[in-house]
C-alpha cells in the first residue's frame, strides 16, 4: 500500500498548510495502553478521569498515542511516504481528549533548509479551541525516492 503523498522539500514552500482529523476509540486506547505499558489509570477507568478532571465524560486519549498519531500523518499524508521524523516536540496538552472527540489537526511548513523540513503543529477541538501545539523536523523524501515511489504507483494502477 502506497502513502497518499510523497513530497520533496523542492516541492513544498513556508507557509503550506495540510489538514487532517483524528479520532480515537476505547479500543484503540486500550490497545496504545496495552502495548506501551500506560498503566495510568485516568486512560482506563472513567471515575478515575473525573477524579482528574472535573469535566472528564470518558477516559483519558494518552497524548503519547495522539502523538504518534500525528507522525502518522507525516508519513501517509504531508510530506508523505519516505518523510523520516527528525524531532517532535509537544508542548503541554492544554485539555483532555476522550475517546470519539474530533481533533482538527493543522501542519504548516515553517522553515526549509535543504531536505529538512521544519513544520508548526496545531491541534483543535470541534470548538475550535487548541487542545495541544508541537514542533516537529522532517527529512523529505529526495528525488530519487519520490521517481521509486511514482513507478511502484504506476505498477500497482494508483491514480498518482
Amino acid at each position: 500500500m502506497l502513502a497518499k503523498n510523497c513530497l520533496t522539500a523542492a516541492m513544498m514552500s513556508v507557509g503550506q498548510q495540510h489538514r487532517a482529523r483524528l479520532s480515537f476509540s476505547h479500543e484503540q486506547v486500550r490497545q496504545y495502553c496495552e502495548l506501551s505499558g500506560d498503566a495510568n489509570s485516568i486512560h482506563s477507568d472513567p471515575e478515575a478521569a473525573r477524579r482528574r478532571f472535573q469535566d472528564a465524560r470518558d477516559v483519558v486519549v494518552p497524548g503519547g498515542l495522539i502523538q504518534i498519531a500525528v507522525t502518522g500523518i507525516f508519513g501517509a499524508e504531508f510530506p508523505g511516504d519516505g518523510c523520516m521524523g527528525l524531532s517532535f516536540v509537544p508542548e503541554r496538552f492544554r485539555k483532555p481528549v476522550f475517546p470519539g472527540d474530533v481533533i482538527d489537526v493543522l501542519i504548516e511548513v515553517s522553515r526549509i533548509r535543504g531536505p529538512v523540513v521544519e513544520v508548526d503543529v496545531t491541534m483543535s477541538d470541534a470548538a475550535g479551541e487548541t487542545i495541544s501545539t508541537a514542533k516537529s523536523k522532517l527529512l523529505a523524501p529526495d528525488d530519487a525516492y519520490r521517481q521509486w515511489w511514482v513507478e511502484q504507483g504506476v505498477r500497482q494502477g494508483a491514480a498518482i
